[in-house]
């Protein structure tokens, strides 16, 4: 194996506690907001936690790839290292390249030249991971399984490619874009297949409530091929909303734990800011071991 990387390798660790069947692990994206989220999994991995399902969709699903390699720090060494570098995000690759977060330098340069990503943890890993896109044609959700990641990421770069920002990626013929615009938060999609008990993360504090698109008659310009997208995308709101109060239904209920930022954020999904990301990050680390502290009643002993 090359190890020739411009960072110090972080060679993955395989998870010492797997959770009972039925459980799953729910991810909301969210741009660099979701760095949140990826503090959460430095705690599930300081734990050593591992969920047989996994979801997400954008952001949600991307973090989840260093966690399920098992690469304690990963996620922050990039915060440090290449969010700032306007290669990663920047109104700069938006003119130049057609979208402004660089997914060529996110999922073929930093875990090809800079990062080792540990390919063979990842895949060793007994768990269901699914990432979702959506389609154009069609306004609906498409479901990638772990094993149809690919070796350049396809699947989780359909999932992360926000519209109007973002070029349309094409899996199997099929044009593709930002997971999250047809499912916000995939808890529907993880019932749906027989979940029982659900760890939620979210990466909006507890009240929040989307507003409606704003960009309603630049949409229907800028995607006038698609019709059903464009529908989508103005429905996400209300599809959100309802995505929120069946999360904290569960919840009530016993059957989910809600993980999300205490306050109101301060950083949006292109936030590139080192300082407000890695407190981010720190919160959701914080967050994440209380959390694991209310799971170990139920699942660890």
């Amino acid at each position: 194996m090359n190890f020739s990387f411009t960072e110090p390798v972080i060679k993955g660790q395989k998870y010492t506690e797997m959770l009972p069947g039925g459980t799953a692990l729910v991810c909301e994206g969210g741009g660099t907001r979701g760095f949140y989220t990826s503090g959460v999994f430095e705690a599930f991995m300081d734990a050593g936690i591992m969920f047989p399902y996994i979801i997400g969709v954008s952001a949600g699903a991307a973090n989840a790839l260093s966690y399920i390699s098992g690469q304690k720090l990963r996620s922050r060494v990039i915060v440090e290292k290449y969010v700032p570098r306007h290669e990663y995000v920047s109104k700069r690759n938006l003119l130049k390249h057609g979208s402004m977060f660089g997914y060529d330098f996110i999922f073929k340069e930093i875990p090809g030249k800079h990062l080792f990503w540990d390919r063979e943890v990842f895949d060793s890993a007994d768990i269901r991971f699914l990432t979702g896109a959506t389609d154009c044609a069609t306004g609906e959700a498409v479901w990638f399984e772990k094993d149809e990641l690919g070796e350049d990421f396809l699947t989780v770069r359909a999932s992360c490619s926000v519209p109007m920002i973002s070029k349309i990626v094409k899996i199997n013929g099929i044009e593709l874009l930002d997971g999250g615009t047809s499912v916000p938060i995939p808890i529907e999609k993880s019932v749906a297949d027989g979940n029982t008990f659900h760890v939620i993360i979210l990466t909006r504090n507890q009240g929040y409530l989307r507003k409606p698109f704003e960009y309603k008659n630049l949409a229907k310009i800028f995607y006038r091929k698609y019709p059903k997208l464009v529908e989508t995308m103005l429905n996400r709101h209300e599809v959100y909303n309802r995505q929120v109060a069946l999360c904290e239904r569960l919840e009530r209920e016993g059957k989910a734990v809600i993980i999300r930022p205490r306050v109101p954020l301060s950083v949006d999904r292109t936030t590139s800011d080192i300082g407000k990301l890695l407190a981010l990050y720190d919160e959701g680390h914080e967050e994440g071991k209380q959390a694991i502290g209310n799971l170990s009643d139920r699942f660890i002993r």
